[in-house]
C-alpha cells in the first residue's frame, strides 16, 4: 500500500478537496506544512498542494497541482464516473471546474486591497456564485435529488464540493452575505450532499479538520 505526504498550508485551502478524498478512500497520509516562502524553491514549479507518493518498493512519485491531485487519487481509487461514459466524464469535469472557479474567485478577493477593484470582484462573485448554484442544483434535481452528483453512491464531484465549500466558508469567514447563495434555502440539493457527507463516518476526522 503506498502512502501519501500532502504538502499544504495548515489553513484550508485548494487543497481541500485532496484531504477530503484521502481521508474517505481510507489512504495513509499526512500533512506536511513547508517552511514558507523558504521552502517555495523545493516545490515543482513553487507552488502548493504537492502530493508525495511512496510505493512499497520505496520509489516516490511526486505530484503538483490540485486539480491533478484530485483526477489521480480518484482515478485510483474508483471514485470517478465511468470511463467509457464520455458525456458522465466531460459532466464530471465541468461541475468540478465550476466549483474551482468560484474558490479562485475567492482567493483574489482576499488579496485585493483596492476598495472599487474589490467591491467589482465581490459582485462578479455573487453573479458567478448564483449562476453555478442554479446549474448545478438543476443537475442535482436530474439526478433524482439523491444526496449525490451522479447515481445514489459518493463519486469524486461529492468530495470535491465538501472540500471546496469548507475552503470558500473558511476564506470568506467574517463575510457572511458573500456565503448566501449555498445556504439551504438557495442550494437545498448541495446542502443534501452535504449533509450526507457530514454523516458518513469515514469523513469524521476531515469534518474536525475543516472547522474554521
Amino acid at each position: 500500500m503506498s502512502i501519501y505526504t500532502l504538502r499544504h498550508f495548515q489553513a484550508p485551502g485548494r487543497a481541500e478537496p485532496c484531504k477530503a478524498i484521502l481521508e474517505y478512500t481510507g489512504a495513509k497520509w499526512t500533512l506536511e506544512s513547508p517552511q514558507w516562502p523558504q521552502e517555495k524553491v523545493n516545490q515543482p514549479v513553487g507552488k502548493l498542494p504537492v502530493l508525495v507518493e511512496t510505493n512499497k518498493d520505496g520509489t516516490c512519485f511526486i505530484l503538483s497541482d490540485s486539480l491533478a491531485i484530485e483526477q489521480y487519487l480518484v482515478c485510483k481509487y474508483n471514485l470517478c464516473v465511468p470511463e467509457q461514459d464520455r458525456q458522465m466524464m466531460a459532466r464530471q469535469t465541468e461541475l468540478r471546474n465550476q466549483l474551482n472557479d468560484l474558490f479562485q474567485m475567492t482567493q483574489l478577493i482576499v488579496n485585493i486591497t483596492e476598495p472599487t477593484t474589490r467591491t467589482n470582484f465581490i459582485q462578479r462573485f455573487m453573479t458567478l456564485a448564483k449562476d453555478v448554484v442554479t446549474y448545478q442544483e438543476k443537475w442535482l434535481k436530474e439526478n433524482g435529488s439523491t444526496g449525490h452528483y451522479f447515481g445514489n453512491k459518493t463519486t469524486y464531484i461529492d468530495l470535491a464540493l465538501l472540500g471546496t465549500l469548507c475552503a470558500i466558508r473558511c476564506t470568506l469567514k467574517g463575510m457572511p452575505e458573500m456565503l448566501e447563495p449555498f445556504n439551504k434555502k438557495n442550494a437545498p440539493l448541495m446542502n443534501n450532499i452535504m449533509t450526507t457527507m457530514e454523516k458518513d463516518v469515514k469523513l469524521a476526522d476531515y469534518m474536525d479538520s475543516c472547522e474554521c
